[in-house]
């Protein structure tokens, strides 16, 4: 290829990956108009699954304790009555109605939160990811977006409060990637999975065969999000985020749930997503720029401060967008953002040259080849 041609190429590359970033943080920055809330605490079945002592944090039992003062269905879902959440969370409140039982199928975290999906009696059942803190208030503006026309609403997650670094690279995760992608691509209409608070009518759970329709695929959130639509109704993301405190986190955990979720990404329809995010990083795009100013012929120290600019550059699109949420960016989240970037090619790497989705004592990703297709063949 012809040196010009090169020079083309790369400008192109860099400033594809360039506007992306801008045009995601532009998009996503703007919550829409909220609609008005129809529902009442008393309206909402929250089924909140756990699984071990620490998802039973003393300010997650207390945020399920006061949304039941204010009226909700509260299921508290166990795989048995020895597990690790129980005990700390009858601490806190004796009288926690907890549900205790495992299911079968491929997906764990499936296995247990199927009893609370079929007791739910309320006209809207949300269900919660541990550690979720929500007012009642919250609650129920989350769900104002459901309608006859809207079947699924997805209220997405804002971490907060970290305590170490690897909790602030887990935030940049949460918050400056998904959220930001999810946010803008909801904007564009497009239907969008994640995890969070899944918000649906009762009468539509029961038209996509209840715990069914969030077993169908690999991930329960593209599952249930793919069930909805095909009724004819739209799913769409919440106008509110809910908190999720971070407090301090192993970095091998961090680490292994973004290897999880790529690898599970793989084995959806959206797999490109998982080669087309770095490839438009801030490293690959940031390196496709210095490659074309090396290629035109500057120097070394105009390169080095065309990189530095670039990297400014980036993280001000971010902390623009995370302004607009309402959410932090400091210095510390500035550092877990850049590693977040470098990370992103050692990240697709990893999913790529993995099959291994180790979740909860299982190999999600096995489970899945053996179990999951062949029930997903039945239910359809």
């Amino acid at each position: 290829m012809e040196p010009g041609a090169l020079v083309w190429l790369g400008l192109g590359w860099w400033t594809v990956g360039t506007a992306v970033h801008w045009a995601s943080a532009a998009l996503a920055r703007t919550p829409r108009s909220a609609a008005a809330s129809r529902h009442k605490p008393a309206d909402f079945s929250i089924v909140a699954p756990m699984a071990g002592a620490q998802d039973a944090s003393p300010a997650y039992v207390r945020s399920l304790k006061a949304l039941a003062d204010a009226g909700a269905e509260i299921l508290i879902c166990v795989a048995s009555a020895d597990d690790g959440a129980v005990a700390p969370t009858r601490a806190l409140w004796p009288g926690a109605p907890i549900l205790v039982g495992s299911d079968d199928t491929f997906n764990p975290k499936m296995n247990n939160v199927r009893k609370g999906l079929e007791a739910a009696s309320r006209t809207v059942v949300a269900l919660c990811d541990a550690g979720i803190l929500m007012k009642p208030d919250e609650l129920c503006r989350a769900a104002a977006p459901l309608s006859d026309k809207v079947g699924l609403v997805l209220a997405l997650k804002a971490a907060e409060a970290p305590q170490n670094f690897a909790a602030e690279v887990e935030r940049a995760y949460i918050d400056g990637h998904q959220a930001r992608f999810l946010l803008a691509a909801d904007r564009l209409g497009i239907a969008v999975a994640s995890g969070g608070v899944t918000l649906l009518a009762n009468d539509t759970l029961q038209r996509i065969g209840n715990w069914r329709g969030f077993n169908r695929w690999i991930a329960d959130d593209y599952s249930v999000v793919r069930s909805v639509r095909e009724l004819g109704l739209a799913a769409r993301l919440g106008d509110v985020m809910v908190r999720l405190p971070l407090g301090a986190r192993p970095w091998p955990a961090v680490w292994r749930r973004q290897v999880r979720w790529a690898r599970t990404r793989l084995r959806l329809p959206v797999w490109p997503l998982v080669l087309w995010e770095p490839a438009i990083g801030a490293v690959a795009s940031g390196a496709a720029g210095a490659a074309t100013l090396a290629l035109a012929g500057a120097g070394g120290s105009l390169i080095g401060l065309a990189l530095v600019a670039h990297l400014v550059a980036w993280l001000a699109g971010e902390k623009w967008f995370m302004a607009g949420r309402g959410l932090a960016f400091g210095w510390p989240a500035a550092a877990a953002a850049l590693v977040r970037e470098m990370l992103a090619p050692v990240l697709a790497l990893s999913a790529l040259t993995g099959r291994r989705i180790p979740w909860r004592g299982t190999d999600l990703g096995g489970e899945w080849r053996s179990r999951g297709r062949n029930a997903s063949r039945t239910s359809a």
